[in-house]
């Protein structure tokens, strides 16, 4: 398999040299503060990889950490930040660490294999947001599939094949389910798939699962089959949402409240359906920013988070380059909301007074805020 870890030297150098410019600057510290003062940062892992598994996943880089990075993230945040339980709201009284909250997405037996006892041991609470009908399956999801069959007919090297792969599946998301499943059978072909990618990614039994749910590992829904909601009709879309629920309370036995949306992708209908099948908190995963108070509960920001936002140009963990990467990436992400929100009232403004804003009541708006 291509290595998942392929970005150019340049990149990575590049981004150690901002990290550390907004350190040296201060920048950092301040934004830690101001987000620590607004809410919670609730981060997205999927894969944990030993580095012989990464020689064998068919998974691409952006969805892995290896094991040795997740176990020196997980030292450093349990003395720098304060982990949130999310079977409960985060406490919003501004605290004296900045919160974070774990979770997982899509299931992996890496998440039992090694992701539980590295986070027991520095006791850190998490939540797997599994896929009900994907479990205990190898190559449970088409992404692997199509990479698996890429990497074998890809003429190209390192990051040249990595990003020519990561285009093809981000091309064969927006198709209809029936059209992508026939073009992922035409790249298989007749060779079938590469049996060492078989054997490392492939998805928790119900045994492991309801060992870790006994252990105190939360559980959600990320749908039945992984669909992408908003590209199915609505009415498959509430069966995944509604079924996968079912699904979960029945197997361990307790509520399931907590879902998130595959590939974080929402609609407005979509979200009635989640809100209305009785789920309690719902995550994206592409708006990175800050879970505050006023965040809706349906549409809860998170941060995507693999390799390449926790460690150095040389390989190694760095709390520098997860400030820039996840810190920072979060409160921008916050800041644009604001900001956003501030244009939305102030044009909702505009339309319900009937008249264009003059520059004096600009100036008076701009000193009440």
């Amino acid at each position: 398999m291509a290595s998942p870890f392929s970005r150019s030297a340049l990149r990575g150098h590049g981004k150690a040299f901002w990290a550390g410019l907004l350190r040296a600057s201060g920048m950092l510290a301040l934004v830690r503060k101001w987000v620590k003062r607004r809410g919670a940062i609730v981060l997205t892992f999927h894969r944990v990889l030993t580095d012989s598994e990464l020689q064998q996943t068919a998974s691409l880089g952006g969805m892995i950490v290896r094991d040795r990075t997740f176990a020196a993230f997980l030292n450093h945040a349990s003395h720098h930040y304060e982990f949130a339980n999310l079977v409960q709201e985060p406490d919003w009284k501004s605290a004296g660490k900045l919160k974070l909250a774990v979770t997982f997405d899509d299931g992996w037996s890496d998440n039992a294999e090694t992701v539980y006892p590295i986070a027991s041991q520095y006791h850190v609470p998490f939540v797997i947001f599994i896929v009900p009908e994907k479990t205990g399956t190898a190559l449970p999801f088409w992404p692997e599939r199509t990479a698996a069959a890429l990497d074998r007919i890809s003429s190209g090297h390192g990051s040249r094949r990595a990003a020519s792969i990561g285009r093809a599946i981000e091309a064969l998301k927006a198709l209809p389910t029936m059209e992508r499943e026939s073009r992922i059978s035409q790249m298989l072909g007749s060779g079938g798939l590469l049996e060492s990618s078989a054997t490392v990614d492939k998805t928790m039994t119900w045994e492991q699962i309801a060992d870790l749910h006994a252990r105190g590992v939360t559980f959600g829904s990320h749908t039945s089959t992984h669909e992408i909601l908003t590209t199915v009709p609505i009415a498959q879309a509430e069966q995944e949402i509604v079924s996968s629920r079912k699904a979960i309370q029945q197997k361990l036995g307790g509520s399931c409240h907590l879902f998130s949306y595959p590939n974080g992708n929402c609609s407005e209908q979509v979200r009635e359906l989640v809100a209305q099948a009785g789920y309690k908190f719902a995550f994206l995963d592409q708006e990175p920013g800050v879970w505050t108070r006023d965040c809706d509960p349906f549409l809860i920001p998170r941060v995507n988070v693999c390799e390449y936002h926790l460690v150095d140009s040389d390989g190694n963990f760095s709390p520098t380059i997860f400030d820039y990467a996840v810190v920072w990436s979060a409160a921008k992400g916050l800041l644009l909301q604001m900001l956003s929100n501030r244009l939305k009232k102030l044009k909702r403004g505009t339309e319900t007074s009937g008249k264009t804003w003059e520059p004096t009541e600009k100036k008076s708006m701009g000193k009440s805020s």
